[in-house]
């Protein structure tokens, strides 16, 4: 085999496979779990957390795909929490947001986010108990579904003035 005959038989190779890796990449981001979840693609509840409490005690916050053909991420905490009662917010407490960005999360039909509003359990009660929580959702551009509201577990008090949101993390259907 010549050399020049060598030569354009490795270009081409070497051509053909970064072609393919091109393709290949393209549909890497057309993957439809890369784009964001928003409220039109997940539901979302809250419960109170069985675990046993030490020092904190929290809320937890699940994202399940709202149909069976749902399939987006979610990455960092729940931004703008606010929790409310029938008669609007509950005053005195403002939700901080824990501001690392956390793990991208996918949620579909066997996978979903869990994230948590934790607060002391030595703190004392506020006298009024939310009713529901307010939130947006983590990698949305604001007006674009990212606003999420769902029922707070009845009759929970929520506990000093500064509870504090987790980042979502990934969980499994069991």
């Amino acid at each position: 085999m010549t050399a020049k005959f060598r030569r354009i038989i490795v270009t081409t190779a070497v051509a053909s496979a970064a072609g393919l890796s091109a393709l290949t990449a393209g549909s890497a981001v057309a993957n439809p779990s890369d784009a964001p979840c928003t409220s039109d693609d997940i539901n979302v509840t809250v419960t109170k957390d069985l675990a046993e409490p030490g020092e904190f005690e929290a809320f937890l916050i699940k994202y399940t795909a709202a149909n069976p053909t749902t399939k987006c991420t979610l990455q960092g905490p729940p931004l703008k929490v606010g929790l409310y009662s029938e008669s609007g917010p509950v005053p005195g407490v403002v939700v901080e947001s824990d501001d690392s960005p956390g793990e991208p999360v996918i949620v579909d039909g066997s996978l979903f986010g869990i994230s948590r509003i934790s607060q002391r359990t030595t703190n004392p009660p506020n006298p009024v108990i939310p009713a529901s929580v307010e939130f947006e959702l983590p990698g949305v551009p604001d007006g674009q579904g990212a606003h999420e509201v769902a029922a707070w577990p009845a009759g929970e008090p929520i506990k000093g003035s500064a509870p504090y949101a987790t980042p979502i993390t990934q969980s499994a259907a069991d």
